[in-house]
């Protein structure tokens, strides 16, 4: 924990501030107190925020490769179009926080809370997000290919359009939520939940471990959702249909 800032603020509170642009790179600001602050387009690279307070905090655009937020305290910040590749966020609350359009490749979100955020079109490839809490959040069009997503909480969150090619979705729960048109190429399925989950257009045509229990209660169309070839389905009529596995 430092002292005082190069720009004469105590790094303990720093509170309701402008400091819009500022270079924080490298510093540690580990338990301070930002909620509220403004550092859109500051650079922020490799700097220290452990346990910080980041409540309403303002980072659009900021530059933040490389950053540790370890449970630190990200309640509705704007972190839209920002740049955080390879940033820490383990065990960090993120509960609807915007980071939508923001370059997240490489993150650690492990065990993070991400409840109600804002990721649509968000760049989390190569991510590591283990048992992360994402219940509700919006993920439309966001790319997650080859992220861990092991355990992850999808409840009832939107995920249209999204790309999950290569990802390891182990024990992952999307309960009620909107997958339309996302895609699933190489993607591991292995006891991943869908119940009620809308399916629509979906491409699971090269998915791994999928098995017929796990869709019987999703929403999918005779037309649009692509199956692996081990899934076999047998339309009885436009609604109801016969589900055969075989080994893939």
């Amino acid at each position: 924990m430092t002292g005082d800032s190069e720009l004469g603020f105590s790094s303990e509170d720093l509170s309701g501030k402008e400091l819009i642009g500022c270079d924080f790179s490298g510093q540690d600001l580990s338990e301070a107190d930002l909620s509220e602050s403004d550092l859109s387009e500051a650079n922020l690279q490799g700097t220290r925020f452990c346990r910080s307070s980041l409540y309403r905090t303002r980072l659009r655009g900021a530059r933040m490769q490389g950053a540790d937020f370890s449970e630190a305290n990200l309640t509705e910040a704007n972190v839209s179009e920002a740049s955080l590749k390879g940033a820490v966020f383990r065990s960090a609350d993120l509960e609807g926080a915007d980071l939508r359009r923001s370059d997240l490749s490489e993150t650690n979100f492990e065990g993070s809370n991400l409840t109600g955020g804002y990721l649509g079109e968000a760049l989390l490839t190569g991510a590591q997000m283990k048992d992360a809490e994402m219940k509700a959040a919006d993920l439309n069009q966001a790319n997650l290919a080859g992220a861990n997503l092991v355990g992850v909480d999808f409840r009832y969150s939107k995920m249209n359009g999204s790309i999950l090619n290569d990802a390891d979705l182990t024990e992952s729960d999307f309960t009620g939520a909107t997958l339309v048109g996302a895609t699933f190429l190489q993607a591991n399925l292995k006891g991943a939940d869908f119940t009620e989950a809308d399916l629509g257009g979906a491409d699971f045509s090269l998915a791994l471990n999928m098995t017929c229990e796990q869709i019987e209660s999703a929403y999918f169309d005779k037309e649009s959702t692509l199956f692996p070839g081990y899934i076999q389905i047998r339309w009885l009529s436009e609604t109801e249909y016969e589900c055969q596995c075989s080994p893939a």
